[in-house]
């Protein structure tokens, strides 16, 4: 009887030393499990952070593509601006020499007039 007890006893203890195994087995699957979850977690987050960051600079972009285009167009109007400016600086020059020209041209005559009807006379 005494080898049957010994057997039993050492037979309980392997299935004690075996359902704590088991135990720890499932503890550790457990801690690894939850451990994949936090990695996993704070990795989507990293990459949710970036994709949110990449969607407000498309954003931006197209904000200063539009920016950019409507100051190129006002650009290209100044500068037809300034260069129908100098073109009515260059008539209003070309007039005031027109009309020096015409002046000169009346005084000559007037001259011209004095000296004949001061020679008539």
């Amino acid at each position: 009887m005494m080898l049957s007890n010994l057997v039993k006893q050492h037979q309980a203890r392997q299935q004690a030393r075996k359902e704590l195994q088991e135990k720890r087995k499932r503890d550790a699957i457990a801690a690894a499990t939850a451990l994949s979850h936090v990695l996993v977690d704070h990795l989507n987050a990293g990459v949710a952070q970036a994709y949110v960051n990449q969607k407000k600079l498309d954003t931006e972009t197209r904000i200063l593509q539009a920016n950019a285009t409507q100051f190129s167009k006002q650009t290209v109007q100044w500068l037809k601006l300034v260069e129908d400016f100098n073109t009515a600086l260059k008539e209003i020059g070309d007039v005031e020499n027109w009309a020096k020209s015409i002046e000169t041209d009346m005084r000559t005559i007037s001259s011209a007039l004095e000296y004949a009807y001061s020679k008539t006379e």
